[in-house]
């Protein structure tokens, strides 16, 4: 088993976080689920010698070096350690004319969506011998194509991919349409679901967490109270949240 490392994440969950499993982290913009995910991957390589990797496709790596410092989270010390890799996977970037273009390293040639992505998930976890994955965030991969069955494919494909390895895997995912988003094809396609709130109540904004499915697990469906402060995220199990 494999302990969250966010106080009170694992007794919503009815225990602790299965090895191999994939977990979807959805959540609108300041939700926490950058945070949520950084904090999984620290509190494993300082706190239970567990190697993660983090793969941006949203944010430039050192941006998020930078912001975690805040929480004193130091990502550059453990990338030198070899306790953490950093993967800058955005699917643009720019040439020396400053255009937006396309990253064919990622994406160029592909015969099933997510292929190149894959690759370097691979061959970084065999490099350091990974316990932890986050990708941030799956939004931006499927959004890339058109084809609903081409994208179905690629998710199977990634899914299997992510299975294989000796990793727990957090899938970041995206909330577009507000706090009660309907379920998406990830939703559907992982074995757990756990959904991050950051809404309006009257004057007030609460942060709340919701685990809505965790197959082999018997966790609680309620709506508990978040925190976020200067040493990360704090769920209160205690305090049930009304959204």
């Amino acid at each position: 088993m494999v302990q969250s490392g966010i106080p009170g994440l694992d007794e919503i969950l009815g225990g602790d976080l299965r090895k191999k499993n994939v977990i979807l982290l959805h959540g609108g913009p300041g939700s926490g689920k950058t945070t949520l995910a950084t904090q999984f991957l620290y509190k494993g390589a300082t706190e239970n010698g567990e190697p993660g990797i983090y793969v941006s496709l949203c944010e430039d790596p050192a941006e998020i070096r930078k912001n975690m410092l805040f929480f004193g989270w130091d990502l550059a010390k453990l990338e030198k350690g070899k306790k953490l890799q950093m993967i800058d996977a955005r699917p643009v970037t720019f040439n020396d004319e400053g255009y937006i273009v396309p990253d064919d390293k990622l994406f160029k040639g592909e015969s099933i969506p997510f292929s190149h992505v894959s690759r370097r998930i691979l061959e970084a976890a065999k490099k350091i011998g990974a316990k932890r994955l986050v990708i941030d965030s799956i939004t931006v991969l499927t959004s890339q194509y058109d084809n609903p069955a081409y994208v179905r494919q690629g998710l199977l494909g990634l899914i299997q991919v992510l299975s294989s390895l000796d990793c727990t895997t957090l899938l970041l995912s995206e909330s577009t349409k507000g706090p009660y988003d309907e379920p998406t094809l990830e939703w559907i396609l992982v074995p757990g679901v756990i959904v991050l709130y950051y809404t309006r109540k009257g004057s007030s904004m609460i942060r709340a967490i919701q685990v809505r499915k965790m197959r082999g697990f018997k966790h609680s469906p309620d709506f508990f109270h978040v925190e976020i402060g200067n040493r990360g995220i704090v769920v209160h199990p205690e305090e049930r949240a009304e959204l």
